[in-house]
């Protein structure tokens, strides 16, 4: 992400606006005049910096991923003792925590969540590129954590088991439109996304037979 933040401000200024629009309509409704026009700048600016409207939309996309790509999950459970409950106890406790940190991040618009959101929904070139980029490893490597607490999970087993874990911050995340006007607040507080990570927690933790403390 620094990449564009410190080397050129045109770059950058074209990637929100792709990323905005794109958040907003979806990748495919999204067009270089109006990526254009929303960046204050002329169409050739995307081809000269980018090459064109599907490489400025895949750079949205690696620029979206890039803080998942420099914080893994295996750095923060490095220290975790697999073999032991308590271990895998607390890395239970890190992955989620670490996952509704990136979700919910202040410092991020909300454009970022919105356009994976959008590009997860339908299969196409851009969908296959950003599972490359991270999708993949996010499961492979929640996966295997999985697999040291339950080692008799099937392949099947292991998504319904990824998305038990997960699936309440990401909905609290996709949804935020709709699930915002209920809480009546701009936006989730601190005390109810720590209540979020909480239950998420403790529901993992009683379903692997985890120690909760």
């Amino acid at each position: 992400m620094s990449k564009y933040q410190t080397s050129n401000k045109t770059q950058l200024a074209l990637i929100e606006a792709a990323g905005e629009l794109a958040a907003e309509k979806g990748f495919g409704t999204v067009t270089t005049r109006a990526i254009a026009d929303r960046a204050g700048e002329n169409i050739g600016s995307i081809h000269y910096h980018f090459g064109g409207r599907d490489q400025l939309l895949e750079a949205v996309l690696r620029y979206v991923a890039q803080d998942w790509i420099d914080n893994p999950l295996d750095q923060y459970i490095a220290d975790c003792d697999l073999a032991e409950k308590t271990g895998q106890a607390e890395a239970l406790r890190r992955a989620v925590v670490r996952f509704a940190d990136m979700l919910f991040d202040d410092e991020k618009p909300e454009w970022h969540s919105r356009a994976v959101y959008q590009v997860l929904q339908y299969p196409s070139p851009l969908h296959d590129i950003f599972r490359e980029i991270i999708m993949n490893r996010e499961h492979e490597q929640v996966e295997q954590l999985l697999l040291k607490i339950d080692s008799d999970l099937s392949k099947e087993m292991l998504v319904l088991h990824f998305n038990l874990l997960l699936s309440p911050l990401i909905t609290h995340s996709d949804y935020r439109g709709a699930i915002l006007p209920r809480l009546n607040q701009p936006t989730y507080s601190r005390e109810y996304l720590q209540a979020l990570v909480d239950q998420c927690v403790e529901q993992s933790l009683l379903r692997y037979r985890l120690p909760l403390d």
